[in-house]
């Protein structure tokens, strides 16, 4: 392993003094991941290349003064948690890079599991960890080089970025590099939907990575679906434990606005265990904007938690129609939630 991958790190460092490269040391600290916005649509071009769309936990994979570092996208340190990846960053290369990736943990049919990635990334105790390590072994989908040897990748084009990751990554094993198909995505996203997969990420194959959201990269999704803020929830009726539905907003312009409530979704244990969260939360007016709810059932919440939520459409006022909850995203920023663009459009039309 260490004789195949330092001839790929002399193939790769001899190709960025090619390619011109800049030469400058970039750490995890220095990167701002750079964010896809949603696509209206899907699309062919011969200018796009197209990925699959991943559902994990963001990631930068780093070795930093020879030791492997993992961080999520918030900065918290993601490296004890994935002692398995850690280890394959170590065998990588014997120098200095960042990859930016996804962290996901797969079933036994091969596709991605948010629910065992979930359980593999609330364990702490060191013997936990390497518990789950074996019985959840979670993959690193690495579908970008930022760095490599005091080199700064990020002002080269795309495709020469991910063909130089590739260079670096050996088949198999917990390091696993994100492919993508040029030009079709119209029939990429027609076989992912049929596959039942999450969805595409469409890039522009010559942008160079920017931080913060950027129009040469765009998200579809084969089902509606966005990450909203929490910013309430109803009283449980009938019955039912916990909560009743959880009241959701996204932003717009720097406003919270109301986008709505999902009720379904939940099983008793998320139902306890937000209700328990969510009382250290409370305060006495919404937080948000928009056409509020009233009635003494309805409690308003400090915006601090993000959901995923799938709906149908949105109805004339700009609430979700039939909204269902899909999970909780600890790894999203409450800014990352803004309202989506198919709101408006239908609104408007």
């Amino acid at each position: 392993m260490a004789d195949s991958s330092g001839a790929a790190a002399r193939d790769v460092r001899a190709e960025l003094e090619a390619l011109g490269a800049p030469r400058r040391l970039v750490r995890t600290a220095d990167v701002k991941l750079m964010l896809a916005e949603t696509a209206e649509r899907p699309f062919s071009d011969p200018a796009w290349v197209f990925e699959l769309k991943y559902d994990g936990y963001r990631v930068l994979a780093a070795r930093e003064d020879g030791r492997p570092r993992l961080v999520y996208r918030k900065g918290s340190d993601a490296t004890a948690i994935y002692p398995d990846i850690a280890r394959a960053l170590e065998a990588l290369a014997s120098v200095d890079l960042v990859i930016d990736g996804e962290v996901v943990v797969l079933d036994e049919s091969g596709r991605p599991s948010f629910q065992r990635l979930q359980r593999r990334a609330q364990q702490r105790r060191a013997p936990d960890v390497q518990r789950s390590a074996r019985e959840l072994p979670a993959t690193f989908c690495a579908f970008d080089l930022l760095a490599f040897d005091a080199f700064d990748l990020r002002a080269l084009k795309l495709v020469d970025r991910k063909r130089l990751l590739q260079m670096l990554l050996a088949p198999g094993g917990p390091l696993l590099f994100v492919d993508h198909v040029a030009e079709q995505g119209q029939a990429f996203y027609d076989e992912v939907g049929r596959l039942g997969l999450e969805g595409l990420v469409a890039k522009r194959a010559d942008s160079p990575y920017r931080p913060g959201r950027s129009p040469h990269w765009q998200k579809l999704r084969t089902g509606r679906s966005s990450d909203f803020v929490v910013v309430g929830f109803t009283e449980p009726a009938g019955g039912r434990t916990g909560f009743g539905a959880l009241h959701v907003g996204a932003f717009e312009n720097g406003t919270l606005l109301y986008c709505g409530r999902a009720g379904t979704g939940f099983d008793e244990e998320l139902l306890a265990g937000l209700r328990a969260v969510m009382e250290g939360l409370r305060r006495a007016t919404s937080p948000c904007r928009g056409p509020l709810p009233v009635g003494g059932e309805h409690v308003w919440i400090e915006p601090r938690l993000v959901v995923e939520v799938r709906y149908l459409t949105w109805t004339a006022e700009g609430l979700l129609r039939q909204p269902v909850f899909l999970r909780l995203r600890d790894d999203k920023p409450l800014e990352d939630c803004v309202v989506p663009i198919d709101r408006n459009r239908e609104l408007e039309g």
